[in-house]
């Protein structure tokens, strides 16, 4: 068996109700809570949050509108050191998630922040406790390492990978605002990412787990597209992005080629302005497809334990394409794009040029 590592850093606490669990984690702290734009106000996480800070008497500063961008993280800390915060809680989705991780780690590292954003390793450094809330499941970044930052007065963009929240707070209460299209791709890039961290693995203990999740998860997104207030359904969705960052997922894996789906899904967002949970689900069944003429016996595999698809792999990805099109989800997009244009993404993969090209030119309607 390969050597692997379980990593614990994070406590998860799945709740139906946070506001006791907020007061007790934050005893004894000045918080920043951090949030971006009004979703928390609809979902009601706002108004917990803040109700429960302040019966407990915890002294508490806002900061609204975060962002991955650098310069609303470097605000961010700013404004930590100026109220002389001792304990950070984000909620939302990934972007506010990922800010509040950097907000904390820079709060001590704020001169070399980027150095750590551009692959420095930030493990086991000093940094602000966190407590991490997801309001938008899918992303995983309250249980994962990574946080993701990017610079638009540069172009440039990085991934501090080291960075874990102490506790992330589930609840699936949360995620009720969200129209029939998002909750069809929390369910979706859910079961994507889950995906990337079973395909290759040779632990026969954690790749059957990870079947098992992505089963449950797409299970649970059909129960939501009948009864959108299933907090059972939501509460398993939550529960997998939450486990597709863990150390307990892909633990045999000896090749990394499944994690490429995250450098390919980077070019529709720059080629067609697509968002990442629209990129990365219209990508994947063509990933799956380019990447089974290199790993073809897993990505069979893989069909046929997810799916029961024991057709080609050609016909797999075009059954796969049909399935997350059912959810109500486009896995096309309008427009024309060049070889030049393709070629200027940055993009890491063992696929070739051609290959990717081909991938970008399926994806047009």
């Amino acid at each position: 068996m390969k050597d692997f590592i379980f990593r614990n850093d994070t406590k998860l606490l799945f709740r139906n109700d946070i506001r006791n669990t907020v007061a007790e984690i934050s005893g004894g702290h000045k918080v920043m809570f951090v949030y971006g734009g009004g979703s928390v106000y609809r979902n009601g996480c706002h108004d917990d949050i803040v109700e429960a800070l302040g019966k407990a008497g915890i002294p508490f500063v806002e900061y609204g509108d975060s962002s991955r961008e650098l310069c609303k993280i470097q605000e961010g800390i700013r404004q930590a050191k100026a109220n002389g915060v001792t304990m950070i809680i984000g909620a939302g989705g990934a972007s506010v998630m990922d800010s509040a991780k950097l907000m904390a780690f820079g709060f001590y590292h704020e001169d070399t922040l980027w150095d750590y954003v551009k692959g420095r390793d930030p493990y086991g450094l000093q940094r602000l406790p966190i407590a991490l809330i997801p309001t938008y499941p899918s992303s995983g970044s309250e249980n994962g390492l990574g946080a993701v930052s990017v610079d638009s007065r540069t172009g440039d963009y990085g991934t501090a990978y080291g960075i874990a929240a102490d506790y992330a707070l589930l609840c699936p209460k949360y995620s009720l605002t969200l129209d029939r299209k998002m909750t069809a791709y929390t369910g979706l890039v859910t079961l994507v990412q889950l995906s990337a961290c079973i395909l290759g693995d040779r632990n026969r203990m954690s790749y059957d787990a990870g079947i098992l999740y992505i089963r449950n998860v797409l299970q649970a997104t059909r129960t939501l597209m009948e009864n959108p207030d299933d907090l059972d359904a939501r509460g398993v969705i939550m529960l997998g992005a939450s486990l597709s960052t863990s150390s307990r997922m892909g633990i045999g894996k000896e090749e990394t080629y499944a994690y490429d789906i995250y450098e390919l899904e980077f070019l529709p967002e720059k080629l067609f302005g697509s968002s990442y949970r629209r990129s990365l689900t219209s990508v994947f069944p063509r990933f799956l497809k380019a990447m089974g003429r290199h790993h073809g016996e897993d990505i069979r595999k893989y069909y046929m334990d997810a799916f029961g698809y024991d057709k080609s792999i050609e016909e797999s990805s075009k059954e796969l394409t049909t399935l997350f099109e059912s959810f109500g989800v486009d896995m096309y997009f309008d427009g024309d794009i060049t070889r030049k244009q393709v070629d200027s993404v940055p993009c890491h993969t063992e696929l070739s040029a051609d290959e990717v090209f081909d991938m970008m030119q399926s994806l047009v309607r």
